[in-house]
């Protein structure tokens, strides 16, 4: 955009074109600076004093750059827009200006709209009709000029190219429209090019900025279905750019939803709706969006744009705007009907701040977003039959804690230990103890965050571990939901599964020898089972001092990111290989597709032990169930 004119001075002193003269028409180009600029199309007078086109700059690129130009008044709308750009300076939710400047005159051809039959002269020195109508009627006739309702017609002749028709003592004649297309005789229609404005100032404002990819205009979406939350958030996002104009004394009274794209954050295209407060517009505002007294000229205030912003969310609930209606039909929705009851009152008095709208808006999509959440928890251990191993080593535990922010915590983590003379017994409840017991941080908010905080407590563990037990070490399998947010942290080969809508799959990776030999290719997962090394681990707890980054497996691993979305029904199920080794992944989740939490457990852990239970063997199962918030 270097050869535009340039954009970057918004005062008072705005570029002017040498270009003394400019016509804007469709499909035609006309250079601006030392750019050329294609008209593709005409879109009309979005607001009352300035044209709308929809421009593509000429470039070698094969990138097709599509700009939108706006052409008005110099002291019009396009001025009091450049007036709030210099107030907001570089604003995150305003599209950036690529060029302004000033023209001496502009002239702009609109497209040509066809006329109607009745619209159209027919002068009998041009006609080839074979005869024509009595001298004492007008050549130019409109149909209801001469159409007497109460007389019927007394003959209609057909003669070939003209059809006359007898009313009364008079006779007048038709033309067919595809008769009026087809003549060589009719002169060619010409619509001359018109001044735009209605100032005297013959000077004229230009401005080009990017044009909106339409599919993410709110125009396009709000032609779709959304979520409550949804069309909250797009409310919200309104609210907080009209309370940010009003802080600085600016009110937005109308939406050009064309002209508005959806992102993060939302995107303005135009800003010729935003009026100085306390200013008295030159005439009555009438939009979808416009307060009703704004009709009557009235001075703008911060009441009418909270108008605004709720005339868009009841369009998201009524699937059209309330244009301004002072009898609204609302829907009977708690929360939204009283919102929209008030915002729309047509008492400006009575309309909330922006400030409290915006906080209800974000209270309320809260409400909304709020969903209950409960969990079932179910576990057994056992210490299995082997003569060799007379102490379970493994170790679980569950935590559940209320946050401050009104979600629910619930972590759940097994360990197995290893090492002789009772050693893994206590790696194991080291780290199950470090996890259940740390506290929760003050700012504990996002996922990252707390997926970040649930690793730290893993190498925490290890750390005391190393530090406690000489000869031994532990698995760790952990997982942690806040809210409907899971998040795992694991090392060594004890597992974690969901299970979810009846399929099973494994949210941990065995760090073991034989797993590496299966992921390379030297085993088959059939082999694994009866391989004399299964039991050899590449990774534990207490091995290592301190444990090098991404030693603690988390989600990243097999999701896209370090956290995934719970739903209704989900089983957590954590297990040390004493499980899974002599029950199948495939069994299991028959096992809990059949019966109960507890009694799947149970059933779990019984067959564990009728196929030898060689080892010990913990199961601990979480099932989540989410309940939608109500009024």
């Amino acid at each position: 955009m270097q050869d535009l004119v340039s954009a970057k001075d918004l005062g008072s002193e705005i570029p002017k074109s040498k270009q003394p003269n400019l016509i804007i028409k469709e499909q035609e180009c006309f250079s601006l600076g030392e750019s050329t600029i294609e008209v593709i199309t005409y879109l009309g007078l979005l607001t009352s004093d300035v044209h709308y086109f929809k421009v593509k700059l000429q470039s070698d690129s094969e990138v097709e750059s599509f700009c939108l130009l706006r052409v008005g008044s110099l002291e019009g709308s396009l001025k009091r827009e450049l007036k709030l750009r210099e107030t907001l300076g570089d604003y995150g939710m305003v599209t950036k200006l690529l060029a302004q400047t000033m023209i001496d005159s502009v002239l702009i051809n609109p497209p040509a709209v066809a006329q109607s039959s009745e619209e159209i002269e027919i002068e009998s020195e041009n006609t080839d009709f074979p005869s024509s109508p009595p001298s004492d009627i007008q050549e130019t006739i409109e149909a209801t000029d001469f159409i007497d309702p109460e007389i019927e017609p007394e003959t209609i002749a057909d003669e070939g190219k003209m059809t006359f028709i007898q009313l009364g003592e008079n006779t007048v004649h038709q033309v067919p429209q595809a008769k009026v297309e087809e003549s060589e005789y009719l002169e060619e229609e010409y619509y001359p090019e018109q001044e735009i404005g209605i100032d005297e100032s013959k000077q004229k404002l230009l401005l080009l900025t990017p044009f909106p990819e339409e599919s993410n205009t709110l125009a396009t979406w709000l032609q779709e279905k959304h979520s409550k939350e949804e069309y909250l958030s797009i409310a919200i996002q309104i609210c907080q750019f009209a309370s940010y104009l009003h802080r600085r004394q600016w009110c937005f009274v109308n939406l050009l939803t064309q002209l508005i794209e959806i992102g993060k954050p939302i995107q303005f295209f135009d800003l010729t709706n935003a009026y100085p407060l306390d200013e008295s517009p030159a005439a009555g505002l009438i939009g979808n969006y416009c307060a009703p007294e704004l009709a009557a000229g009235q001075n703008i205030q911060e009441s009418m744009a909270s108008y605004t912003v709720a005339a868009l969310l009841y369009q998201c609930f009524h699937q059209q705007p309330p244009k301004g209606e002072l009898d609204l039909k609302i829907e009977p929705i708690p929360r939204i009907y009283q919102l929209l009851k008030i915002a729309l009152s047509p008492i400006p008095e009575e309309r909330f701040p922006l400030v409290q709208l915006l906080s209800l808006l974000v209270e309320t999509r809260s409400i909304f977003r709020d969903r209950k959440i409960q969990w079932q928890v179910a576990s057994r251990s056992t210490l299995g039959l082997s003569t060799s191993r007379l102490t379970n080593e493994d170790s679980y535990g569950v935590r559940q804690q209320q946050l401050g922010n009104l979600q629910n915590l619930i972590m759940g983590v097994v360990a197995d230990g290893m090492g002789g003379m009772a050693q893994g017994e206590v790696a194991s409840k080291i780290a199950v103890n470090t996890l259940i017991e740390e506290p929760i941080p003050q700012d504990f908010t996002g996922a990252e965050l707390q997926a970040n905080w649930l690793t730290s407590l893993v190498h925490k563990a290890n750390e005391s571990i190393t530090n406690t037990v000489k000869d031994g070490g532990t698995t760790v399998s952990a997982v942690l939901a806040v809210g409907d947010c899971l998040m795992v942290a694991h090392v060594g080969d004890s597992r974690i599964y969901l299970i979810r809508k009846g399929e099973i799959s494994q949210l941990s990776e065995d760090h073991s020898f034989v797993a590496m030999m299966v992921a390379s290719g030297q085993i088959t997962i059939e082999e694994s089972l009866e391989h004399p090394e299964r039991n050899v681990l590449t990774k534990s707890l207490g091995s290592k001092r301190i444990l090098p980054h991404g030693y603690v497996q988390d989600l990243k691993r097999i999701e896209s990111k370090l956290s995934m979305a719970l739903e209704d029904g989900d089983l957590v199920l954590l297990c040390s290989d004493g499980v899974w080794d002599l029950v199948s992944t495939a069994e299991i989740a028959q096992i809990f597709a059949d019966s109960n939490l507890q009694s799947a457990t149970d059933a779990t852990i019984a067959r564990v032990i009728e196929r030898g239970a060689s080892d010990n063997a913990t199961l601990l199962a979480l099932e989540c169930s989410i309940e939608m918030a109500r009024f």
